[in-house]
């Protein structure tokens, strides 16, 4: 019986080791990584394999509600998130099902209870976009952070006689690398892949929460539209970019002593109050 059992577990280790360098080779191709060229760790080409794994398991769900309002919300977080890590919506959502199920199966296998199991697996699934939520801020924080320069940069460059697209390319390739510079990137290839200036300008408004952003590609399209001076208009909206932001720092200034209160009468306060009156309770003195 043990030779059976072990025979057994061996044929079986035998046929996941053939099936996942199948699955290697197949997801290899995928990615471009053809005739050995691949180059990192074996940890790195496990994470390869299993990210195609995870995103042909969410192409079968994607399939399925990709035109519904739940994919429509969910390509809009991604894209907003600005796609981190070259993530595509179908691994988002294979990423979901994945953890969904492993959350409710864990919780069934530990407390048996049906409903706990069930909420405990909507919630794993939603794991993803509390990630993405995350980066977007992180990403919107660096956009604002980074307008105002990239604006002074425009203004110099358009102000020297180029037009708006040779700044954008200039400043594209002469910048360092930030979410800012990778949405005027994509403008700049969209404009070449034939369209125009405003259909380019209005797509990285949709893809941009941010609010100065979109005030500076609407402010873009209308001197576009009626043919004004841009360098003159980006001069203006650089300014304004930073009174705004003067004034929404001194707004989280303000703030701060109010947010003080919590964590000054709950933890601060009782550990002064039993450092001063804690001897006399226990019969000491000052």
């Amino acid at each position: 019986m043990v030779v059976v059992s072990a025979a057994c577990i061996g044929v079986s280790l035998a046929c996941l080791c053939l099936w996942y360098g199948e699955m290697e080779s197949l997801h290899l191709v995928r990615w471009g990584f053809m005739g050995g060229s691949f180059q990192g760790s074996h940890v790195q080409l496990m994470m390869v394999v299993i990210r195609g794994m995870v995103t042909d398991v969410g192409g079968v769900l994607w399939h399925r509600i990709g035109s519904s309002k739940y994919g429509i919300t969910s390509r809009e977080k991604l894209t907003t998130a600005g796609s981190p890590c070259s993530m595509t919506i179908q691994e988002l959502w294979g990423w979901r099902l994945i953890l969904g199920v492993m959350g409710s199966f864990g919780i069934y296998l530990v407390d048996g209870t049906y409903l706990f199991s069930v909420m405990t697996g909507y919630l794993s699934s939603r794991l993803p976009y509390i990630w993405l939520a995350h980066v977007a801020s992180q990403r919107e924080a660096a956009i604002s952070r980074a307008l105002p320069g990239i604006l002074d940069l425009l203004v110099i460059c358009t102000g020297a006689g180029l037009s708006f697209d040779a700044a954008i390319n200039v400043m594209v390739n002469k910048s360092p690398a930030n979410p800012l510079i990778d949405e005027f990137s994509q403008v700049l290839h969209h404009m070449r892949m034939g369209d125009s200036r405003q259909a380019a300008l209005r797509r990285m408004s949709a893809r941009c929460r941010q609010p100065d952003v979109r005030s500076v590609c609407a402010t873009l399209i209308q001197a576009d539209e009626l043919g004004t001076s841009i360098s003159s208009t980006l001069l203006l909206l650089a300014e304004q970019i930073r009174i705004s932001q003067s004034h929404r720092a001194e707004a989280r200034a303000n703030q701060a002593p109010v947010k003080m209160l919590f964590p000054l009468i709950f933890f601060i306060f009782p550990s002064l109050l039993l450092v001063l009156f804690g001897p006399v309770f226990l019969g000491g003195s000052f």
